[in-house]
């Protein structure tokens, strides 16, 4: 079999790519003239404004009655005391954060007294919610587990 140069006119006879000749220039249009948006800078939106600030104290308190729970049943031992400690730093952190983050945010004209929030209720974006349903919502998980660090102290005192 002779060997065949591939820059032969017949290889090219049947070559559909591109064509040696430039395309014919297209006719441009120019973009339609857009106005630029003015940013208009928006104050952040308060994150908590229909909640009183008795809620947030009710969340304090139910996670240091863990704490002190905790402690009324594991402490006489200075290991145990070094682990409160780890777990009072962390506490203040988990607890912390969200009250600086809150302090940031713009102030609410009137944040409701607990007695208006029991009588409205709490807005969300599905509609109103009962002043209960909210507080189960936000304390069940900080109860039950105080509830359950106060029965494992109880469990633990009792069988030492």
């Amino acid at each position: 079999m002779d060997y065949v140069s591939t820059t032969t006119p017949l290889t090219y006879a049947f070559y559909e790519g591109p064509s040696w000749e430039p395309a014919a220039p297209r006719a441009r249009q120019a973009p339609a003239a857009v106005e630029p948006e003015l940013r208009v800078r928006q104050a952040p939106e308060p994150s908590t404004p229909d909640l009183p600030k008795a809620v947030g104290w009710m969340i304090v308190g139910a996670y240091g009655a863990i704490l002190g729970a905790f402690a009324l049943a594991f402490l006489g031992d200075a290991e145990v005391g070094l682990v409160l400690g780890v777990c009072a730093v962390y506490l203040a952190v988990y607890l912390g954060v969200p009250m600086a983050i809150l302090r940031m945010e713009p102030k609410v004209e009137t944040r409701p007294d607990l007695a208006d929030f029991l009588r409205d209720g709490l807005s969300t974006w599905t509609g109103r919610v009962s002043a209960g349903s909210a507080l189960a919502q936000i304390l069940t998980v900080p109860i039950a587990l105080a509830v359950a660090a106060a029965g494992l102290g109880v469990i633990v005192r009792l069988s030492a």
